[in-house]
């Protein structure tokens, strides 16, 4: 029994030490390529048209608990089913890999750990909740985001080291108006490498790399938001307003939906053309 009680104690030691450690991390400054964004920008109807329906593309399970998700959080935010709502889309979006763990770290926490994670976390949530990218300042936007950062460090939504694209899909569905999701493929790229950069001699895209930590992801993440805050004042409220009215897509979604449309345009990857 001592032994057991030792061991719990060295746990709760660990647990305790391990945000700590993140905090001391030195960040690493993303290098943004604003060409990407210009263009974008200038092309903005084009792009945002028919976005949505290139999202659809992705199909079956990935838009069904994707809107099943969204519409339980307006219904009964982190209520039982909207928390499962949302492990079962993260699984869709590809944050769960079956398999060896040895071999593919790709894998959520197992449901008690994910969905204590927001449990505990539930009076920070709920004060956050009306928060929104495209009602707010972008010195409150920024500001709001340092605040998350305690949030960020302390979720436990996955088995991996990187955090950056689990943690941000995961609060863009709980703050559809407020976070963006970002990920390598579209996302990253997009924003930190030119179009002769994505891809192989043999037309494969070209890894991203994360930085290592909680804390260099954390700032990854802080920046991603604030560049899709800019990029929102620069769009045309009018196809914002549109394109929310066609689809019901908040404007960090209309954004991620833009970008995941130019990525596929320009590396010739665009679905639903011969």
């Amino acid at each position: 029994m001592k032994q057991m009680a030792d061991e719990e104690k060295i746990r709760a030691y660990y647990t305790h030490m391990e945000p700590r450690k993140q905090y001391q991390l030195k960040p690493k400054a993303m290098k943004i390529v604003t060409t990407n964004i210009d263009r974008l920008v200038e092309s903005q109807r084009e792009l945002i048209i028919g976005s949505y329906d290139q999202f659809l593309r992705f199909g079956g399970p990935c838009v069904y608990f994707h809107l099943q998700c969204l519409a339980e959080g307006k219904r009964d935010f982190l209520s039982p089913r909207h928390i499962e709502m949302l492990y079962a889309t993260l699984t869709a979006w590809g944050m769960h890999r079956m398999g060896d763990s040895e071999r593919t770290k790709t894998k959520l926490s197992e449901w008690d750990r994910f969905s204590e994670s927001f449990y505990r976390n539930k009076e920070v949530l709920e004060k956050i909740r009306e928060n929104s990218m495209s009602e707010m300042s972008s010195d409150e936007y920024a500001r709001s985001l340092q605040d998350l950062k305690d949030l960020y460090l302390h979720l436990d939504l996955t088995e991996a080291d990187s955090t950056l694209v689990v943690n941000s899909k995961a609060l863009f569905h709980l703050f559809p108006e407020y976070i963006p999701p970002i990920d390598r493929k579209y996302t990253l790229r997009f924003l930190l490498k030119s179009p002769d950069q994505w891809m192989t001699p043999d037309k494969k895209f070209r890894p991203i790399m994360l930085p290592q930590g909680k804390a260099n992801q954390f700032a990854w993440f802080e920046e991603t938001c604030n560049v899709f805050k800019d990029m929102l004042d620069r769009l045309d409220t009018g196809h914002i307003a549109e394109e929310r009215r066609r689809n019901q897509v908040t404007p960090p979604k209309i954004i991620d939906n833009a970008i995941v449309h130019y990525v596929r345009i320009i590396s010739g990857k665009i679905e639903g053309t011969d």
